[in-house]
């Protein structure tokens, strides 16, 4: 089974990172599923038959996105609220039971400033919580964190052979989250 990315990006035509990293995951459509809510549904009208039935065909799934007020862009949190519904993905649904789910996730700022001694005084995994309750309570195990600081840089540019690195280093991680 493939593992399925879901991405959000509200701003994808501006994206480095992000778009770096599907470009990468992209060379390889035997393994790998991109499945992007920002084209897939433009009007922000999410059919949760179509996601049940891309989810239930596919292996791991990965949320992947930047960090947008330290949570997900609105987008994803939509997909949740209309797609992990009871009676499907817990309260009796066990669609996601054992399945392994993980986050990739950017920051425009750096490293540093997610630590708790910290300008915001939290780690990237912390803020993301949520999204950590939500896979366990669907019964499903979390599979970790794949994370890239410093997207928007205050000053100059992205290292364009750091983002590359980056970009191989994520599908390893894609490779290694793969439901058996």
């Amino acid at each position: 089974m493939k593992t399925l990315v879901i991405v959000d990006h509200p701003f994808y035509d501006q994206s480095v990172v992000n778009r770096r990293w599907l470009d990468e995951v992209r060379k390889y459509p035997d393994e790998f599923l991109v499945h992007n809510l920002q084209s897939s549904y433009p009007r922000s009208s999410i059919d949760s038959a179509l996601e049940h039935s891309i989810i239930d065909n596919n292996g791991s799934i990965v949320f992947q996105f930047p960090l947008f007020w330290f949570n997900s862009p609105p987008m994803l949190k939509l997909w949740c609220d209309t797609v992990l519904t009871p009676g499907w993905a817990y309260a009796g649904g066990k669609h996601l039971t054992g399945r392994k789910i993980a986050l990739a996730v950017t920051c425009g700022g750096v490293e540093e400033q997610y630590h708790k001694d910290s300008k915001f005084g939290y780690t990237l995994e912390e803020l993301l919580n949520s999204y950590i309750c939500t896979i366990k309570h669907c019964h499903a195990e979390y599979a970790g964190l794949f994370s890239f600081y410093g997207a928007k840089p205050v000053k100059g540019d992205l290292d364009i052979n750091v983002v590359a690195q980056s970009a191989r280093d994520y599908v390893e991680f894609l490779r290694g989250i793969k439901q058996e």
